[in-house]
């Protein structure tokens, strides 16, 4: 008996499996083409690549849409044959047929599409609007799960998509061109929607909730007259995605409220001020208030999103940042503040921030860095300073021993000061340092110190260089370059091979190289100071690990990791040398010691031996 039912069971499945008609017709301005894995259509097929592991079906209603609304029988035949050929209509339904014509009449009622169980994806081309409705209510009895307007018509919001489409997951409308809708009638009462899109459409929500409220995931509104979303989307508990762009939103009360979402990409709207609103999501990932029109925000604004990885804060008219606004976002990893009007920058406004991968700070009005205003970014990577109007490096750069990629371009770096020696000393070890389109007309002997072994950092700063005034200003220019890259690889070097020392005395430019050895030799006491800085250590540490993984130095928990990196590694340095000396300081004195202590037992040996005689 347990074997005829599971024998039944398998069956019931494997026949569930097969019920797939594949086919692709063509006929009546409507594509249709439904298919699985299993029950594929033709290889020669353009749409295999449809076909999915279920069986699917795909309906595309085009703008040559030509279906029969009612009957196609003249005024002048009499009721009796009007009924007769109706009924004989009705009888012989229209067939779908696979690769093959078919003009036999399609009545939009009554389309007899093939595949009633299986999911249906229905795009809505340029069409008839009256034809088309038609068409859609002739639909009704299909599992449609996702519908795509190109082309809306107003008659489609009397269409009630949730009697009609009781599965429907997915509505979008994407236009080219604003087009005005309702949607009070037709989407408000969808009870399975995840996906709502729509895209060039100006409308506003409904006041009351709708059932989707537990079932929408997505909400996506770009280029839209909307003023403001509805109050009870923000009891949803499902949505995890929002993408607003280009509306008339100016308050974010509703999703801030939003207690699952995920993501937040509402850049080129109207959002003012911030400072009143908390984000409650703890699950918040990724949040982009870019181009909007945000004055101000609060130190708790985010403090509720401790999983926060990405802020773009990118275009907004922000004067100031509030007392520690990051404190509670320790795994914040991008935070983007360009184009904002923020002119001073200090360590609080870091805060908390010791997993920041890449900070922005471009085409900022910025008129005071702190030194240690960088300081709390211990795993900063990058450093977008672009168009700050600085006149110099700020020395906070210096704080940032992972630091790889600093961008100063198109600021007013005009003088060798620009680039003092002591900031750049510590910033040898990147691996790209922007500085096209400042006005530099000296050249700065600190570019010397980067060593010539980081072929990459000298490419940039050879080609930077070529392009800046400082290259036809500055005659020597090119000659410091040809004597810094000697005996370097020769793609290196063949940018500056016709700049040798012959032509250098042809010129008449002959102290050219005195004045080289001059600078060489002003350098040498910032690069001890890059040596035996806790940075150079540090890059010399991760060196010889990423070299000798084998060697990995085992660190004891009892020390710590300032003692250990404040440690120079290079021989060549005297911080090296001190441990030696430390050691031979240490035997020279036990010696001292344990000869002081036979000399004591030797006196005191002699003095009984006398007592004795």
């Amino acid at each position: 008996m347990k074997f005829l039912i599971a024998f039944c069971i398998l069956s019931s499945i494997l026949n569930e499996g097969k019920a797939c008609d594949p086919l692709h017709a063509q006929a009546h301005g409507v594509n249709l083409v439904c298919c699985s894995l299993n029950e594929s259509l033709t290889p020669s097929c353009e749409f295999s690549s449809l076909c999915q592991e279920q069986c699917s079906c795909f309906l595309t209603i085009t703008r040559d849409l030509d279906c029969q609304i009612g009957s196609s029988v003249t005024s002048n035949v009499s009721i009796t044959s009007d009924i007769l050929i109706r009924s004989h209509l009705l009888q012989k339904q229209y067939q779908w047929l696979d690769h093959q014509p078919n003009s036999s009449p399609l009545l939009c009622r009554q389309p007899n599409l093939p595949n009633i169980n299986s999911p249906y994806t229905i795009v809505v081309e340029n069409s008839n609007g009256s034809v088309t409705k038609e068409f859609l209510l002739g639909s009704c009895s299909q599992n449609v799960t996702s519908i795509t307007f190109q082309h809306y018509h107003p008659i489609y919001d009397t269409i009630d998509f949730g009697a009609c489409f009781p599965n429907l997951a997915s509505f979008q409308v994407v236009l080219l061109e604003r087009t005005k809708a309702t949607f009070h009638e037709s989407l408000r009462n969808l009870r399975s929607l995840k996906v709502l899109s729509l895209v060039n459409v100006d409308f506003e929500f409904w006041l009351q909730p709708s059932p989707f409220l537990n079932t929408i995931t997505y909400i996506h509104i770009e280029n839209s007259s909307i003023t403001e979303l509805p109050k009870w989307i923000s009891t949803s508990k499902t949505l995890a995605t929002v993408y607003l762009k280009g509306t008339k939103i100016s308050s974010l009360s509703p999703i801030a409220q939003l207690t699952a979402v995920k993501s937040l990409k509402l850049s080129h709207n109207s959002i003012e001020n911030l400072h009143r609103l908390l984000f409650i999501s703890p699950l918040l990932i990724h949040v982009d208030l870019s181009y909007n029109k945000i004055t101000s925000f609060a130190s708790h604004t985010f403090s509720k999103c401790v999983d926060l990885r990405v802020l773009d804060l990118t275009g907004n008219p922000i004067k100031m940042l509030p007392y520690k606004p990051f404190s509670k976002n320790i795994r914040l990893k991008w935070l983007k503040l360009s184009r904002t009007n923020i002119t001073t920058l200090s360590p609080d406004h870091f805060y908390g921030l010791g997993s920041l991968k890449t900070l922005s700070l471009s085409r900022m009005p910025i008129q005071t860095i702190s030194p240690y205003s960088f300081v709390p970014l211990k795993s900063l990577r990058y450093l977008d300073m672009d168009s700050c109007n600085l006149t110099r490096i700020p020395q906070a750069v210096t704080a940032n021993c992972h630091l790889a990629r600093l961008n100063i371009a198109n600021n007013m770096l005009h003088r060798s000061s620009s680039m003092p020696p002591e900031v750049m000393a510590m910033l040898s070890g990147l691996s790209q340092l922007r500085i096209d389109g400042n006005p530099l007309t000296e050249f700065p002997a600190s570019f010397l110190l980067i060593s010539r072994e980081n072929i990459r950092l000298l490419r940039h700063l050879l080609h930077s260089t070529m392009t800046l005034p400082v290259w036809l200003r500055e005659p020597c220019a090119p000659y410091y370059w040809s004597m810094h890259l000697a005996n370097r690889t020769n793609n290196l070097k063949s940018f500056v091979n016709q700049y040798d020392e012959k032509r250098m005395i042809k010129n008449g430019l002959g102290y050219c190289r005195e004045q080289y050895d001059w600078m060489m030799e002003q350098m040498e006491i910032y690069r001890e100071l890059e040596k035996n800085s806790g940075c150079y250590s540090l890059r010399r540490l991760r060196s010889s690990v990423s070299a000798s993984p084998t060697l990995t130095p085992k660190i004891p928990k009892n020390i710590s990791n300032s003692l250990i990196f404040s440690i120079d590694h290079d021989p060549s340095s005297p911080a090296f040398h001190i441990p030696i000396l430390l050691l031979i300081s240490l035997c020279a004195n036990f010696l001292l010691l344990f000869s002081m202590l036979m000399c004591s037992i030797m006196a005191c040996r002699m003095e009984k031996t006398a007592e004795n005689v």
